[in-house]
């Protein structure tokens, strides 16, 4: 086998992008959540934009409106500043395994250090719940970040199940907003 036979596929090899490593999160309770939390709310995307922050550095920009503030002071609309993105001069940072948002979804935020922190979701995917309208049982559900319904808490522990799990109920929003509420009057740390 020639030489050139050999190097080709290395260098092809070399020459194909490759991903990042995943984040490496800690693990948060419900508890650490609430706690860690500046502000706890419940919003409506309306626009997602990308940007630069004041020295240059992609940010994605994320309006909520239609708030319900939990926890902490916030005025509509939300600008959540989230790290990576594309900036007008064409500079693209993509940051793996951080939450994205739509136009038109509706969220419960768990946010800490806005504008400082490079993504202000405590434990980054951890902060970020998905408000899903159940039509059959009319009532607003609350997911987790790979779309699980949240079910329950127990041990401290916010409790998940697939959508279809037989037996599984999610819980409304309006009981995960009384969890919320019940742990910043009790905390439990």
């Amino acid at each position: 086998m020639s030489l050139r036979a050999l190097l080709l596929p290395a260098l092809a090899f070399l020459l194909l992008p490759h991903s990042a490593p995943a984040l490496t999160v800690a693990d948060r309770d419900f508890a650490d959540l609430v706690a860690r939390a500046e502000q706890i709310i419940v919003g409506t995307v309306i626009a997602v934009d990308q940007g630069e922050n004041e020295r240059g550095g992609p940010m994605t920009f994320v309006t909520f409106d239609d708030l319900t503030v939990l926890k902490g002071d916030v005025a509509p609309p939300f600008v959540l500043q989230i790290h990576g993105g594309t900036t007008r001069d064409g500079v693209v940072m993509h940051v793996p395994d951080l939450p994205t948002f739509r136009t038109g979804e509706r969220a419960v935020l768990f946010v800490r250090g806005n504008g400082t922190d490079f993504c202000p979701l405590v434990g980054i995917w951890q902060g970020r719940f998905t408000v899903r309208h159940d039509a059959e049982r009319g009532v607003d559900v609350v997911e987790n970040h790979d779309g699980s319904v949240i079910t329950g808490l127990a041990a401290g522990e916010l409790q998940s199940a697939q959508r279809r799990a037989a037996g599984s109920r999610a819980l409304t929003l309006d009981e995960f907003g009384d969890l919320v509420r019940e742990e910043l009057a009790h905390p439990s740390k």
